[in-house]
């Protein structure tokens, strides 16, 4: 039985200053033979939030995937306060991924990922 990973598509997200806000992903796999797509049970697994400068070099920010489902989804909350230091003043866009991880294989995907604007 020959199964891949359904493509990860991009998605643009916009970010507010001072709400509360979540950021994930949804991995779901194919079955070539079949057609049929089924989720990847995430509960075991450990899902990060990165948001990373325009040129995806530098991490501005780092969260945990507090909410990892059976029908695949990672799920990071971002807290209303984690725009408010004085470097985000000037950090107004760039690349966002959200990565799962396996804690026993140690195997990694990306589930979710795009580009990010804050606004006030």
């Amino acid at each position: 039985m020959a199964v891949t990973g359904k493509k990860v598509g991009r998605l643009d997200i916009r970010l507010v200053r001072g709400d509360t806000q979540r950021v994930g992903g949804r991995w779901r796999k194919r079955n070539l033979q079949t057609g049929e797509i089924t989720p990847v049970d995430l509960s075991a697994w450990a899902g990060t939030l990165e948001l990373r400068s325009p040129d995806g070099g530098d991490v501005w920010y780092s969260a945990v995937c507090t909410t990892m489902t059976t029908d695949g989804y990672a799920i990071c909350d971002i807290p209303a306060n984690a725009f408010t230091g004085d470097q985000w003043q000037t950090r107004r866009t760039g690349q966002w991924k959200v990565t799962v991880r396996h804690p026993l294989t140690g195997e990694r995907r990306t589930i979710g990922w795009g580009y990010w604007t804050l606004s006030d």
